[in-house]
């Protein structure tokens, strides 16, 4: 399997612009679309909406946000053309035993349309660490691509949050009415889930050799 990571990261934004884009990214992390002027503006703690519609204005100017539809959603490069979409990337995920490593880093990077297709402004990106899914392609380092759902059926693979708060990157497996996060190495054991929530299912996987 070959997999070609296009990594990009855009540095033409001040400061401030970066902090609003980051605070975009993580809403749409969270909720799967862009937020609205006035969301914005709360979550940037600005009492004026018309401020935060002109910070969305200026990240829309640059490339970092389009309009589609009449709805907000995070754009690729505009000198990468149609074939690229940016894409959000949220912190470190184990794929061993879990852990606490899940936040959005305020970066993204830009990775072939085709790779999003229809699930554009609903997806994320994470990058593993921990060898526990190495026989399904997935190693250490390697960024996987992921939607945002928690309706996944038993055999795909998934981004999962714990009980105690820890998320782990496992295949999911319904058997005689119990869950599990399976392992894709025999090194490592299976985990059974009472509760939890899935945060994401894999759509894909960058590698960069």
């Amino acid at each position: 399997m070959v997999n070609k990571m296009v990594n990009r990261i855009r540095k033409e934004l001040t400061e401030r612009q970066g902090g609003v884009l980051k605070a975009i990214e993580g809403f749409v992390l969270e909720h799967g679309f862009a937020p609205t002027v006035r969301e914005l503006a709360g979550l940037l703690g600005i009492p004026n909406p018309s401020a935060a519609f002109k910070h969305m204005v200026s990240l829309e100017r640059k490339g970092y946000l389009r309009r589609e539809g009449g709805e907000l959603r995070l754009a690729g490069l505009p000198t990468a053309g149609e074939n690229q979409v940016r894409v959000p990337l949220a912190g470190l995920v184990p794929a061993g035993s879990p852990r606490e490593s899940f936040d959005v880093s305020g970066e993204a990077m830009d990775i072939p349309a085709w790779m999003v297709g229809r699930k554009r402004g609903n997806v994320f990106l994470i990058r593993v660490a921990g060898k526990s899914m190495i026989d399904a392609y997935i190693d250490d380092g390697d960024h996987v691509l992921l939607e945002r759902t928690d309706a996944v059926n038993s055999g795909e693979m998934v981004v999962a949050l714990l009980e105690d708060g820890s998320v782990t990157l496992k295949r999911l497996r319904k058997e005689d009415g119990k869950v599990f996060l399976m392992p894709e190495n025999p090194a490592f054991q299976p985990i059974e889930v009472g509760g939890g929530k899935v945060l994401g299912r894999v759509i894909g996987v960058l590698r960069k050799y």
